[in-house]
């Protein structure tokens, strides 16, 4: 079974992530350790060791990168150092809420069965120790026959678990040419409906606006036509600027936020931690990947 060596631990001077960079069958694996001063010490993990979804906005889509999915052993043992190297239980949490966000690095339904019973693992071991324990996993890709395993799983197992669709446009051209591997939004959305009445559990959109590209008033009509009336929040992303691509942060996302509103449309509006230490979405990895082994992509 593989095990985790500690290579480096990174703080972040902007917040208060903390990163753990370790080695596994001399492969990075990363884990990101974020506190919003909110009582959630929320942990964000990888599934796989790189990612085949090509994503544009993605940094690690630079480089050719050896994926291989993660074991359960492996999330759940990087979850257990963290909270253990962070002292993160030395004080009683009667309150308090463990997430562990599977949105790191990977494609969680594209190595289904570890990530669910990481979440079992990691659940019984500090079901005790947290007031709750809770999950959240970020899918690109969903299927009707990945979705029906997960809630299946979901159910058998009782777990608290959040599904999040990394959206990112309401227009099928535009979230493939952002997305390459994006499947089709409707049938995707619908999916995401048949999860949350299937297991009565949450679910949200993603969308990281960027300028000129999802940013249009079209895309803003779509987005209502799209999500209105279906009781599913959107998350904005502050999308973050990668060097090698011709993308910019938007600055619409009052108007998007105020007109989604005021159609019954829930909204929110994320900054990514960590990202001076690379420990964002799309972020993980990069400057060691850059570094161990790994080519420069077309």
């Amino acid at each position: 079974m593989p095990k985790l060596e500690l290579f480096q631990k990174v703080k972040s001077k902007v917040d208060n992530t903390v990163k753990f960079v370790f080695l596994s069958q001399e492969q990075i694996i990363e884990f990101s350790y974020i506190n919003k001063n909110d009582g959630k010490d929320i942990i964000c993990v990888l599934t796989q060791t790189g990612c085949r979804l090509g994503c544009k906005f993605c940094f690690l889509s630079d480089y050719k990168l050896a994926v291989r999915n993660l074991g359960a052993e492996e999330i759940s043992s990087g979850v257990r150092y963290a909270i253990k190297d962070l002292g993160l239980l030395e004080k009683e949490k009667p309150n308090g809420v463990l997430l562990v966000s599977y949105m790191g690095c990977g494609e969680p339904l594209c190595n289904l069965g570890e990530v669910i019973e990481s979440c079992v693992k990691i659940r019984d071991e500090y079901a005790g120790k947290y007031a709750v324990v809770r999950f959240g996993v970020a899918s690109l890709i969903p299927n009707l026959n990945a979705m029906r395993d997960l809630i299946k799983l979901v159910d058998i197992n009782q777990l608290p678990l959040k599904f999040h669709l990394s959206l990112h446009s309401p227009d099928e051209k535009t979230r493939t040419v952002i997305a390459p591997a994006a499947r089709d939004i409707t049938r995707s959305v619908a999916l995401v409906e048949f999860f949350m009445r299937r297991t009565s559990n949450s679910a949200e959109m993603h969308y990281a606006l960027i300028d000129g590209i999802n940013d249009r008033d079209e895309d803003l009509r779509g987005l209502v036509t799209l999500l209105k009336g279906r009781g599913i929040p959107i998350k904005f992303l502050v999308y973050n600027v990668k060097p090698s691509l011709d993308f910019k942060r938007s600055k619409k996302i009052k108007k998007f936020r105020s007109t989604l509103e005021k159609e019954g449309i829930k909204t929110e509006y994320y900054h990514p931690p960590g990202w001076d230490i690379g420990s964002s979405c799309g972020q993980f990895l990069m400057d060691y990947y850059a570094k161990f082994n790994t080519k420069k992509g077309p």
